[in-house]
């Protein structure tokens, strides 16, 4: 189900159009974002992603969504990793979902790594089902600005109503903390900082790996972002690798020339 698209409605209120227009202006000069604001980057670029755990009882897939043209839509373009049934064992450790037992993907590999392309625009969407079983139902966006009833799932009957034109930010990117045995919010797990505070990474947060977490909007959209879980980080390139490894084979080879020329005649 990989033509799957996300489309923009036609009709817009004064507020809708300005959000609209904001960030048409913005987003050409952002070279790299990595956040609730879009996915982009000046190069093409691999990242790899590695799950981590789900909870609840929804049944989800997470996918990598392309922009269209006009970013009047995003299209399904890769799926990461897709919960084969809603959890390991039922109701036990608040519906936990682990990799190999409740969760797999296509390879059958707990890491996904995947390219995205220089100035195109992308977002992470998580799809699930309500409880019933059909797995497209519902989606929410790691973008925010997607989660608005600007926004509607094609071939579906579930739309973003519950969100304000601006969206609900229902992903949270970074150091953050979560607690799966806590009633807590998040804010309070996070020691003060609300889900604002962790809606971007820099490229050497990037680099270094970091988390991502989405709250499906279950239980009455509880945005205690506990719900699907992952890690994402930079894939370093082969030529890069290759090209590391010769200048250490190089520099052992200048370092043995050197050491033979300071050594003593016999």
């Amino acid at each position: 189900m990989t033509t799957l698209t996300l489309v923009k409605k036609t009709s817009f209120t004064v507020a809708s159009l300005a959000t609209t227009i904001l960030l048409s202006i913005c987003t050409p000069v952002r070279a790299f974002m990595f956040g609730t604001s879009g996915i982009q980057f000046d190069r093409d670029t691999n990242i790899k992603f590695t799950f981590y755990e789900s909870h609840g009882n929804y049944q989800s897939s997470l996918w990598v969504a392309q922009a269209q043209s006009g970013n009047t839509g995003y299209t399904n373009i890769a799926r990461l990793f897709y919960e084969i049934q809603p959890s390991d064992n039922g109701d036990a450790d608040e519906w936990k979902g682990s990799f190999g037992s409740g969760v797999t993907s296509n390879d059958g590999s707990i890491t996904q790594t995947v390219t995205f392309l220089q100035d195109q625009i992308y977002a992470l969407l998580l799809w699930s089902d309500s409880g019933t079983g059909q797995p497209y139902e519902q989606y929410v966006s790691s973008s925010t600005f997607m989660n608005s009833p600007e926004w509607f799932a094609a071939g579906t009957q579930f739309r973003r109503e519950d969100c304000l034109v601006g969206g609900c930010q229902q992903a949270v990117f970074g150091d953050f903390k979560l607690d799966y045995s806590s009633n807590d919010s998040f804010t309070n797990i996070n020691g003060g900082k609300g889900p604002d505070q962790y809606s971007l990474v820099t490229m050497t947060q990037l680099a270094q790996g970091t988390k991502i977490s989405f709250d499906d909007v279950g239980g009455g959209n509880d945005v205690d972002f506990q719900d699907f879980s992952v890690s994402a980080e930079l894939a370093p390139e082969p030529v890069t690798v290759f090209g590391t490894m010769l200048g250490i084979g190089a520099l052992a080879a200048a370092r043995r020339k050197k050491k033979r020329g300071q050594q003593p005649e016999k």
